[in-house]
């Protein structure tokens, strides 16, 4: 589910990607051919520069030969991403033949080119430049391409060579992730736009300009800065909303009880989106984490910090059913909030840099009060490194379903057009040594396994007939007990649902000292003696 390293972390470009890039020729032919229609395209950063685009492809061929998790041939990639093409005309062919690279169009070739060293970052970054430039003199379609497209269908063909985590982001879509994930200069406020195009507030940010400034649920905005929303889309209606921190916008708003519009002007100031609710039922602190932005630790902690301003607070379940992850910081950072010492994970990678230990600080803001994590079949990434922490070092009690299994840590690369490259770097292992990619993470107390009732669970747990402790060791022992990944993940399946029946049984143990006690101890590190995929959670 990051540049800061994610699991998803962005790492800018190392300087060396900045160096100069090799210079390229075309044929005869095919520049003419070029020149005839090269005036017809659009100019500025929206236009095919061959130097641009060299560069683009110098800087992701070179982050993958550098930072990508397993040694991968930058040739195998690079011949990959020119199949691309093929997206934008079905008609082009490239192939390797032996240290030649060979460029067809509909059967007919167009160029033999000398095939540079496997792992020459710039030779293939060279080569992709002359093939596109042989691609738009040939071809009509990859004439029109955008840059982005361009970038797209190379970038995005290049990494199935990769894993599922690693991908291309263009320079739009990879804004909009640097805004959810570092914040934006906005005023505060979550919008829909109806059939007939109207804008209405759906919800306002605590703490924001919009709130400030009094703005409502309910709210129409007919105008931003004088243009009717009518005549704009989602995106067009983003864009105008947000700019420079600092800088300033106008809204018309019609509200129910005016008359006539209103006319507000606020102050953008840095937005980054909340992703943390908290309540408190009855001397419980229920925190649910959405996902990891780079404030998600620092507001569970002044959220808890004024839930026990309210009243007392006897226990706390940290929800993390369907939270996709985020940053890898913020995963530490949370279960640091909750430890009083010990390794929060480990990461290994073929980079140095990929190589780490984290161990928690000792400030546990609960003071050991008894705790619950609700995890289920969407808990990944940065979730599940947050439950295996606090499950390895008994701080807590996990219940619901096996998680979803992401054990990987991506950096997101910069690339010089404003977009993003995303690479898996490295694997994570949990404090009692496995490795959950593609494992997940094992609840202690499972609510998957069968139909029972809350009531049914607790009971079986205080009469000893809950047998997870022998699962958990098989589960950290990995495949050495000779198990499947789903013969393990059957143990306790992976649920997608939110169903109450988690938050139950773990208020239910929070609120019982007995059952807390034991459902703990399930959660020891044990020898998986005979443990095997027949052993059941009850």
């Amino acid at each position: 589910m990051g540049d800061n390293q994610r699991i998803s972390g962005p790492l800018k470009a190392p300087a060396k990607l900045q160096k100069r890039l090799p210079a390229f020729a075309v044929g005869v032919a095919a520049a003419a051919l070029l020149a005839a229609c090269v005036a017809a395209q659009p100019t500025g950063d929206d236009a095919f520069s061959a130097e641009r685009t060299t560069q683009e492809f110098a800087a992701g061929y070179e982050a993958i030969s550098e930072r990508y998790v397993d040694k991968t041939a930058i040739s195998t990639v690079a011949l990959a991403g020119l199949g691309g093409l093929s997206v934008l005309d079905p008609e082009i062919e490239i192939d390797r033949d032996g240290d030649k690279v060979e460029m067809r169009r509909a059967g007919v070739l167009l160029s033999s080119f000398a095939a540079p060293g496997d792992d020459d970052a710039n030779g293939w970054a060279d080569l992709t430049v002359k093939a596109l430039m042989l691609g738009r003199a040939a071809s009509p379609q990859v004439m029109n391409a955008s840059p982005e497209s361009i970038y797209e269908a190379v970038f995005d063909n290049s990494l199935t060579k990769l894993d599922e985590f690693s991908r291309y982001a263009g320079r739009d879509l990879a804004r909009n992730h640097r805004a959810m994930r570092d914040g934006f200069g906005g005023i505060g406020f979550e919008f829909t736009v109806t059939s007939d195009r109207t804008m209405k507030i759906t919800s306002v940010v605590g703490d924001t300009p919009a709130e400030h400034g009094g703005l409502q649920v309910g709210d129409a905005v007919t105008q931003i800065d004088g243009r009717p929303v009518t005549d704009l889309n989602r995106d067009e209606i983003t864009s105008l909303l947000r700019g420079r921190v600092g800088s300033h916008t106008t809204l018309t708003i019609y509200r129910m009880e005016n008359d006539g519009p209103l006319k507000l002007t606020f102050e953008r100031a840095l937005i980054v989106p909340p992703t943390i609710t908290a309540e408190l039922q009855g001397d419980i602190a229920y925190l649910t984490i959405s996902s990891f932005n780079q404030r998600t630790a620092i507001s569970l902690s002044a959220a808890f910090d004024q839930l026990r301003s309210h009243g007392v607070v006897k226990g706390v379940v940290l929800d993390l059913r369907g939270n996709p992850g985020g940053l890898l910081d913020q995963a530490i950072a949370v279960a640091d909030l909750f430890l009083d010492g010990g390794e929060i994970i480990e990461t290994h990678g073929r980079h140095p840099d990929s190589n780490q230990r984290f161990d928690a600080s000792g400030n546990d803001i609960a003071k050991g009060l008894p705790m619950a994590v609700l995890i289920n079949g969407d808990s990944a990434s940065s979730a599940e490194i947050v439950a295996a922490a606090l499950q390895d070092q008994r701080r807590a009690v996990l219940v619901g379903s096996t998680s979803f299994g992401k054990g990987t840590v991506q950096n997101v690369i910069r690339l010089p057009n404003d977009g993003e490259l995303t690479l898996t770097w490295s694997r994570i292992e949990a404090p009692s040594g496995y490795a959950f990619h593609k494992l997940g993470i094992m609840p202690t107390l499972c609510t998957s396994k069968s139909a029972e009732s809350a009531r049914d669970l607790e009971a079986d747990l205080r009469s000893g007939r809950i047998d997870s402790a022998h699962i958990l060791a098989a589960w950290r022992s990995g495949h050495d007990g000779g198990q499947t990944t789903d013969e393990l993940r059957s143990n306790c399946p992976a649920w997608h649902d939110i169903v109450g029946e988690d938050l139950q049984v773990a208020k239910d143990v929070l609120d019982d000292s007995e059952l807390y006690s034991r459902a703990m101890k399930l959660s020891e590190p044990a020898v998986a003696q005979g443990a095997g995929p027949s052993v059941a959670t009850r």
